[in-house]
């Protein structure tokens, strides 16, 4: 329901908003070629209803029965303006009115032909349950199909034989996993595909795009020079925004309206100013870290550098210069103006680098709420290439149930675990509790075996202890965490041969060094029986 309010508020507003370019398209059609404006095909909607697609014709009109059913490479029959519009996918604009009267939605399996639907109906039932969209996961992972197909010397085959199975992978995939918030990564990821971005904000590991040859874009032109000149560019810009800043400062300082006195004297120390704060940002190496990892460390040397320089610029206007009547309101104003801009400009490419509006994640039970259950959900959260989200705490202190930990909430006892498991379905139980005793391990596994879960756990305690990095060790329960053994310290070999002397002994893991001097040297005359 939620889904198809989106629908009809995005589509009617969609089309509010493009008509003056869908006037533009249709007229530039017609003025390009003869034939109607709008091409339309039957495709197969949801629950196999047909229905006609609507784009913006981009092929010549005789196109239909000329060639092959598909468009590969530079298709001939492809238009002048046909060739923009599928460039930039503008020929799907008219799919806007599928959207509203339901026969689509925004985001949903791409709809096929009859002739590529029946010879796979059976996986199509699966698909075929929600309504069909403009773009989808495939459309992502084959954003330009046609230089794709133009590779093959039987492009029909190699779509039936190897993109339309992918094609109806990932729209299971997008079907099991379907979403408002995935529905949302995908049409911006979508628009950034389209203008040849690089940036990633549905991030799916099935969603790896095909290899598609050097673009000549003037998009990858352009990013290229920017990229060869980068460091004379950002101190360009840094230079503009310290002019800027102090000239802001003068405005505000001034309420709009400086004299011409007070010009005066911002043009006597502008270059001043920049030179100051051009050695001081040299000195807490403002020019040396990448942008797209701003941290905490490049904001302190920011807010350093400025305070620095304007100290110094202080210094200089009063006692070399001798400008005693220059607002001291100024130095306050553009230094916070001026710690703004240069924050400002590096913050934003790394929140937008890291805007991952979807990321495919494990979803994780924590089997205890203490101090490692802690740092595993706080790694859990923060660090993405885990790509596991915690669902929840189990733990056995009554006192902790419904109370958060960075936001994860405590579920229940370990006697709710199987009914939580049915419940919220996680992909993964984790044992955070280092040094959890075989019994234990044993038993939440009993309590386990029926459901389709991965359980895991912790090493011992001095190799948890050793490693700052907690998800990276957990690992699946192996035989030694259920056989109760618990480690023992022998003095001398003389009190080991004691302790056994006449009693069956057994030794796992004999083949190695430590199990081969055991069974050989420290059991020597014990008359005792060895089963290695």
């Amino acid at each position: 329901m939620m889904k198809r309010a989106f629908d009809i508020c995005a589509s009617t507003l969609g089309l509010l908003i493009t008509w003056p370019l869908l006037m533009i398209i249709s007229a530039l059609i017609k003025l390009d070629s003869r034939g109607p404006v709008i091409f339309s095909q039957v495709r197969v909607g949801k629950g196999f209803c047909p229905f006609r697609i609507y784009k913006f014709r981009t092929m010549v009109e005789e196109a239909p029965g000329q060639g092959l059913p598909l468009t590969v490479g530079q298709d001939v029959r492809v238009t002048r303006v046909g060739r923009i519009l599928r460039k930039f996918k503008l020929d799907e604009l008219p799919q806007l009115v599928n959207v509203l009267v339901g026969d689509m939605s925004f985001v949903g399996p791409r709809p096929e032909v009859p002739r590529y639907v029946e010879p796979r109906r059976a996986e199509y039932s699966e698909i075929l349950v929600v309504r069909p969209g403009i773009t989808d996961l495939a459309s992502l992972k084959y954003i330009d199909e046609a230089s794709l197909l133009a590779r093959s010397g039987n492009p029909e085959q190699e779509y039936r034989d190897k993109v339309l199975p992918e094609k109806l992978r990932l729209a299971k995939l997008y079907v099991h996993n379907a979403s408002l918030r995935l529905d949302l990564a995908i049409i911006v990821q979508t628009l950034l595909r389209i203008v040849n971005s690089s940036v990633v904000v549905c991030e799916l590991p099935e969603l790896k795009a095909i290899p598609q040859p050097p673009s000549a874009s003037p998009w990858v032109r352009v990013s290229s020079l920017i990229m060869r000149w980068r460091r004379p560019i950002i101190i360009l810009l840094d230079v503009a925004m310290i002019i800027a800043a102090n000239y802001v400062a003068f405005v505000l300082r001034f309420d709009g309206n400086i004299p011409s006195e007070e010009i005066g004297k911002f043009q006597q120390t502008v270059l001043w100013l920049v030179g100051i704060r051009a050695v001081a940002f040299a000195v807490f190496g403002l020019h040396e870290s990448r942008r797209r990892y701003t941290s905490v460390w490049d904001l302190q040397n920011i807010v350093g550098g400025v305070l620095t320089s304007t100290l110094m610029f202080y210094g200089l206007v009063y006692w070399t210069l001798g400008i005693n009547d220059y607002p001291r309101t100024v130095f306050v104003i553009d230094s916070v103006l001026l710690i703004g801009f240069l924050a400002g400009v590096r913050l934003p490419l790394r929140i937008f680098r890291e805007a991952v509006i979807y990321r495919k994640k494990k979803k994780v039970l924590v089997v205890g709420a203490g101090n490692s259950g802690e740092r595993i959900v706080r790694e859990m959260k923060t660090r993405p290439e885990y790509h596991r989200q915690p669902i929840g705490f189990v733990d056995d202190q009554v006192a902790l149930l419904n109370q958060r930990i960075h936001g994860v909430r405590v579920l229940g006892t370990l006697g709710d675990l199987p009914k939580l498991v049915e419940k919220h379905k996680p992909e993964e139980v984790v044992i955070a509790v280092p040094g959890a005793t075989p019994d234990f391990v044993r038993d939440l596994i009993n309590k386990l075996e029926s459901y389709e879960v991965s359980i895991k756990t912790l090493p011992n305690v001095k190799e948890f202890l050793a490693d700052e990095s907690t998800v990276s060790q957990i690992r699946n329960v192996c035989l030694t965490d259920l056989l109760t053994r618990a480690p023992m310290n022998v003095a001398t070999i003389e009190a080991t041969r004691e302790m056994v002397r006449g009693k069956s002994v057994l030794i796992t893991g004999a083949g190695g060094s430590i199990g081969s001097d055991s069974s050989s040297d420290q059991f020597v005359g014990t008359s005792c029986a060895l089963a290695l």
